[in-house]
């Protein structure tokens, strides 16, 4: 009777399991993804019936697709293109005359790319200060808040509770109290760590506190920038978000290497587009406003930069875009930082490629890891690397946190973005390319100076890795996507 029992439970059941791989197999196909992503999806939803669909749903979707549709998207577009075209417009002609001007180059390649993806062309800054540790980078950051007339805008993934966090909260604290509008928006998952004490100071005082990516369903995404915009004529990104360690290293770390930049004039429009974009999505109110782009107040600048800037749910991964076009296109030299390299496949062959090709092409990444899976995982990607003739270093004097290219001494950029997967697809990024030779020659100096404290990685170095820590550092690899 039992047996009987169980087999019939076993055919009502075996239509139902059919019935669930069949809808499966048909929407995953439909999303017309990448041949690899779509199989592998498939393998995992249907050898792991329920606990597949949970996984696909919080780290397969397609959000692009998902916030396309979305109300929010469409509302947040009626309001911010019309308006952001108006100001954009009055540097188009400018932008073409660069790119009149740098025919046939790596730049006009760079500009092209990021125009046509994000709408948005090279635009004017000045003032222009990059920082390379925060015993150096957050006293300008202060500065530039306690002088806040207007509105302070922050963004961070990251905001603790510790001495700088008190710091800051107390100069807006007494900023609000002189009638400056305050708003901070930080990564839910980001911050979750840390107390609230010194936010809820701020918030008690007039300010708006909220936190950005707070549904279940978009756990695996994060917002990773950094952004800092004060009265609408300067703006700050890079590296740091809001924490002693990033002055001092805290109690992990000897020090902390990192890159910061500020600068004043039109694009600093761009970062508070940025900035009002996400808050219209968590707080639904409108920024774009003239209050906020004062264009009677910002003046011009000397030179031309883009925001490439990217996230889970744009068409175009722009940020990681515009490194691939910098490698690719490169004449002479390509120099990159990041605190992980843990790539995309597009990435990793543009490297390669490159190198190949004739072209300087280094890496530098921490050698005192924070993320041990992640830093583990970066040597199973190493030895390509190297037979391909790319240099790779690693930075020992502390942890190091930079995210900066350089490329032929005429274009750099800093920024928020890592070498690693979930930056390079998932996260919400950005990075600020400048056209300046000046300013490649300094950071391509900062490069040189942190190759003082770091040493070579050689193929000797990875033949002396035994087979069970490559076995580990290969499983490590296949978390890629959440690592």
């Amino acid at each position: 009777m039992l047996v009987s029992s169980i087999l019939s439970q076993g055919w009502i059941a075996f239509p139902i399991l059919v019935l669930y791989w069949i809808i499966a197999i048909l929407a995953l196909i439909a999303t017309d993804r990448e041949p690899p992503v779509t199989i592998a999806w498939i393998l995992v939803i249907c050898l792991l019936p329920g606990i597949g669909l949970v996984l696909y749903y919080f780290t397969g979707r397609n959000w692009e697709e998902i916030a396309r549709k979305s109300k929010w998207h469409k509302a947040r577009q009626s309001i911010r293109i019309p308006f952001m075209e108006h100001i954009l417009d009055r540097y188009v002609d400018s932008a073409n005359a660069f790119l009149a001007a740098n025919t046939h180059t790596q730049v006009e390649h760079l500009i092209k790319l990021m125009w046509n993806q994000s709408g948005v062309p090279a635009i004017p800054a000045r003032d222009i200060d990059i920082w390379y540790d925060g015993q150096s980078y957050f006293p300008n950051l202060l500065d530039d808040l306690r002088g806040a007339q207007e509105f302070i805008h922050m963004q961070y993934f990251i905001w603790e509770d510790d001495e700088l966090a008190d710091q800051v909260s107390d100069i807006l604290v007494e900023r609000l109290k002189a009638g400056v509008e305050v708003r901070i928006l930080n990564d839910f998952f980001g911050s979750i760590a840390y107390s609230k004490k010194g936010l809820r100071r701020v918030k008690e005082a007039g300010g708006v506190v909220l936190s950005d990516i707070t549904a279940i369903r978009q756990i695996n995404y994060r917002n990773h920038r950094k952004i800092t915009v004060i009265d609408g004529i300067c703006a700050h990104t890079g590296g740091f978000n809001i924490g002693q360690e990033y002055i001092d290293g805290g109690h992990k770390y000897d020090s902390w290497r990192d890159t910061g930049i500020r600068f004043c004039g039109p694009a600093v429009f761009l970062m508070q587009d940025l900035f009002s974009q996400r808050w219209f999505e968590v707080d639904h109110e409108s920024l774009w406003l003239s209050k906020y782009f004062p264009l009677d107040r910002i003046g011009d600048g000397d030179v031309l930069v883009q925001i490439a800037a990217q996230g889970v749910e744009d068409v175009w991964d722009v940020a990681s875009d515009s490194y691939k076009i910098a490698i690719s296109r490169a004449n002479d030299y390509v120099w990159i930082q990041s605190p992980y390299y843990v790539p995309t496949t597009a990435l990793e062959a543009t490297l390669e490629t490159a190198a190949f090709s004739g072209i300087d092409v280094r890496l530098m990444i921490t050698g005192v890891p924070d993320k041990k899976i992640a830093w583990d995982a970066a040597f199973t990607y190493f030895r390509p690397l190297l037979m391909a003739g790319v240099k790779i270093y690693l930075y020992e004097t502390g942890f190091f946190h930079s995210k900066m290219i350089v490329t032929d001494d005429i274009a750099s950029s800093v920024g928020t973005m890592n070498l690693d997967f979930r930056s390079l697809e998932l996260h919400k990024e950005l990075t600020v390319w400048m056209y300046d030779k000046k300013i490649a020659l300094r950071n391509k100096q900062a490069f040189l100076d942190d190759r003082m404290h770091c040493r070579k990685v050689t193929l000797a170095e990875l033949d002396e890795i035994g087979p069970i820590k490559r076995f580990e550092n290969s499983a490590y690899r296949l978390l890629s996507r959440l690592l």
